[in-house]
């Protein structure tokens, strides 16, 4: 393995809509809200202040308590960003997302973790998202090595499965003493 590419929410920072939306909407409302907004941002056709409008609009909540409460559910874990670090020295790091503009850099930025990665593939930048093998295909060609020399986790087992296509060694990421065993299963 050359590079250890890692998902963002859901591994190195908490989830954001998964705790937001339930406090507005049922289940259902947050499928669709889902599937017809976050969609759309993480293509980067609508970035962050659209985004809240939209979910103020639906919720009657303001954009700006909205925001607010994304970011009170910012939590970077130390554990994962320490293993980044002791990863950094002997292979390429990436990042992989979907993410909407400009949340995920400006989390980045507050938190000091640009300097974490070689290579930043983030959905709403590039107008892919995962599980499209467009955007594995993209990242491959930015760290300019090929899908058997990568080893990818991510929080939701699509986006693995859909790596593991086209050949990326990818794991389903539950815990960072599980992926520290997948790590360590691999020689890494």
């Amino acid at each position: 393995m050359q590079a250890i590419v890692f998902d963002f929410f859901g591994v190195i920072c908490s989830e954001i809509t998964p705790f937001v939306l339930p406090r507005y909407m049922s289940q259902d409302e947050a499928v669709a809200y889902k599937a017809d907004i976050v969609e759309e941002a993480d293509l980067g056709h609508i970035d962050l202040p659209d985004v809240l409008e939209l979910l103020a609009q639906r919720t009657g909540v303001s954009a700006a308590q909205l925001l607010a409460e994304f970011w009170a559910c910012v939590k970077i874990n130390p554990e994962i960003v320490a293993l980044i670090e002791a990863l950094k020295d002997r292979y390429k790091i990436a990042l992989l997302s979907n993410a909407m503009n400009p949340f995920l850099r400006q989390i980045l930025a507050q938190q000091e973790l640009e300097r974490l990665f070689d290579v930043m593939v983030i959905s709403a930048e590039v107008g892919l998202t995962k599980p499209n093998a467009p955007i594995y295909q993209r990242l491959l060609s930015e760290l300019d090595l090929p899908a058997s020399q990568c080893f990818f986790m991510d929080d939701n087992l699509v986006n693995v499965t859909a790596a593991q296509a086209l050949g990326i060694e990818a794991v389903l990421f539950t815990s960072v003493d599980q992926l520290k065993a997948d790590l360590a299963s691999r020689g890494i």
